[in-house]
């Protein structure tokens, strides 16, 4: 389920599928990677994926899935709002060819499909797979929610590291960009690591398909 989760956030941002048929290979290992490694690290490190358990297992899951909607809703808005709100502090500190792309705006429609891709594919690679890793890696010699802490902590730099290639495609990776695009998905990403730890991964998927939501769709839509 969570493979075919993550290979559709793939689809949903790979231009003309069959000519970048490598590209989406080498995204499917990569999803297979970490879907095998959460589901064999993540229990053993309380970590969970309680609505899609329910599922699998027939038991109710709406109430779950209540329980944790609210919260990760409210923590996306939150997230989206500090990201915006930092990104707005490096503008006004250095010069806009360095935090603007130089190509046109793509369609708003687009950027569903971006949020499609961050709540599903990258939460699967970066969360249930590398978090994963690192709890269990890290519990081993780092006591109690310190482990976690720091998992989240690194979680949320791979996730800044993760989006420098579509950055360079628009944008020469000075030492500034590199350092914006890690501290604003960083931000956003110790959010969804925080919710992946305390309601599981789907509250953590769904709090970072809303925040892309507002950040891809919402807030260039207000700017047209």
């Amino acid at each position: 389920m969570l493979i075919a989760a993550g290979l559709i956030g793939a689809f949903a941002v790979i231009p003309h599928l069959l000519a970048h048929m490598a590209q989406f290979l080498v995204t499917g290992i990569v999803v297979a990677i970490a879907v095998a490694a959460g589901t064999w690290l993540a229990p053993r490190v309380g970590l969970a994926t309680p609505l899609i358990d329910a599922v699998l297992s027939r038991q109710p899951f709406v109430g779950r899935a209540r329980s944790v909607a609210g919260i990760a809703v409210g923590l996306g808005v939150l997230a989206a709002l500090a990201v915006f709100a930092i990104d707005a502090a490096f503008a006004s500190l250095v010069p806009s060819r360095e935090t603007t792309p130089a190509i046109s705006a793509p369609p708003l429609w687009t950027g569903v499909l971006a949020a499609l891709y961050g709540g599903l594919t990258e939460e699967i690679v970066v969360h249930y797979g590398v978090m994963s890793l690192l709890v269990w890696l890290l519990t081993k010699v780092v006591p109690g929610p310190s482990a976690y802490w720091a998992a989240i902590g690194g979680a949320a730099v791979v996730l800044g590291l993760g989006h420098l290639s579509a950055i360079a495609a628009a944008l020469p990776l000075t030492s500034l960009v590199v350092t914006r695009a890690i501290v604003l998905n960083g931000v956003a990403g110790v959010v969804f690591g925080w919710l992946y730890w305390h309601r599981g991964l789907e509250a953590a998927m769904l709090s970072h398909g809303i925040a892309a939501l507002i950040l891809h769709v919402a807030v260039p839509g207000i700017g047209m």
